[in-house]
């Protein structure tokens, strides 16, 4: 699903403040966000999920449904379970906390009208323009989301963080997401849908879609050797080379899909099932330290209290409370500690003390 200070958050509804928070303080935790178990679910083998609506989409065909019919089923169904909430819970740290308000003011409505007002608009006099506009930013939010993921990670072993580490992890999983995209894009195949996206015609060639791939793959190979450099420093861990592995393969692979609308669907899902986790997560470490304002949002939060919430955030609270091993009756709330940069770090562990079962 940071420390910026850019009002754009409260538009973007990304992980500015989630990943840092979600990092817990506890030695015993090592380089995972919150455990071992909780990363690997949620986090990074969640990840095989991004085929489940496609699968879904060719059973349904098979049972006798259209190609739209199925894909409108699918949709759907990720908007229901996961994709909806994914996007409202936003609200729960933001619009309902009045710490929030008070530090955006008028800001922190501004969203709610906003946004809204351009999606009927753009729906009724642009519709290519918004569709295109929308895809490109839902690439760069869960880009986003994943780029922050694999800095705490970071953090959680004690790395020091530069900004051309943040740049090379967006740009390997944004270009790893555009580089078969980009053989779409330039032959008109790029659709949602029955609508192929905007494209300036000036760059539909097939050269620039080759010059793509051969400027992805210098980026990979410098990554992958820099990556090898933090391995014999001992400044990387195995959570987040699992993590960065899985997301960059899965970014690659989406696009390869016929039904891109479908396709999509699954990386929507795997990044919203992310984001419902994170936030479960932080809610209770923010109750835990008395640090919510709205008396609505702490009575959702918490292993006690979230089984009412919503289909998925359910079913997050049972897997995590069984994870954990703990019961809801007798979770002990333990204060955590800040580093000085305001993140809940851990110890540090790195790829020569850390092991993956």
């Amino acid at each position: 699903m940071r420390t910026g200070t850019d009002p754009r958050e409260v538009a973007m509804s990304t992980m500015n403040t989630t990943v840092r928070d979600a990092a817990p303080s506890s030695l015993a935790d090592g380089p995972w966000i919150r455990s071992r178990k909780f990363d690997l679910f949620f986090l990074t083998a969640s990840g095989a999920l991004v085929f489940l609506p496609y699968l879904s989409y060719g059973l349904l065909q098979r049972l006798g449904a259209s190609t739209a019919t199925a894909s409108l089923i699918v949709g759907l169904a990720v908007t229901l379970v996961v994709g909806g909430p994914h996007m409202y819970s936003t609200y729960l740290r933001t619009a309902l906390e009045p710490r929030f308000r008070e530090r955006y003011g008028w800001l922190a409505y501004a969203p709610l009208v906003v946004i809204p007002a351009l999606v009927v608009i753009g729906s009724f006099y642009a519709f290519l323009l918004l569709l295109t506009a929308f895809f490109f930013w839902a690439s760069v939010h869960v880009t986003h989301q994943a780029q922050f993921i694999s800095e705490t990670y970071r953090r959680k072993v004690g790395s020091r963080i530069t900004t051309l580490d943040r740049l090379l992890d967006g740009a390997v999983i944004l270009g790893a997401l555009y580089t078969v995209a980009m053989y779409k894009f330039v032959t008109g195949r790029f659709t949602m849908g029955s609508s192929a996206l905007l494209f300036p015609e000036f760059l539909k060639h097939i050269w620039v879609a080759q010059a793509f791939t051969a400027g992805f793959a210098a980026l990979f190979l410098y990554y992958v050797i820099r990556t090898t450099g933090e391995i014999r420093r001992g400044e990387a861990s195995w959570p987040r080379l699992l993590f960065m592995a899985a997301t960059v393969g899965l970014a690659f692979i989406i696009p390869l899909f016929d039904n891109l609308d479908v396709a999509f669907q699954g990386f929507n899902t795997w990044h919203s099932l992310q984001y419902l986790a994170l936030t479960w997560f932080i809610l209770t470490r923010q109750a835990d330290r008395g640090e919510i304002g709205s008396g609505f949002v702490r009575g959702l939060s918490g292993v006690p209290t979230t089984w009412s919430s919503s289909p998925s955030s359910s079913f997050i609270t049972f897997t995590t409370t069984s994870s954990s091993g703990t019961s809801p009756r007798c979770r002990r709330r333990q204060p955590a500690t800040a580093d000085r940069s305001g993140s809940l770090l851990g110890g540090r562990r790195s790829l020569r003390s850390s092991s993956v079962p």
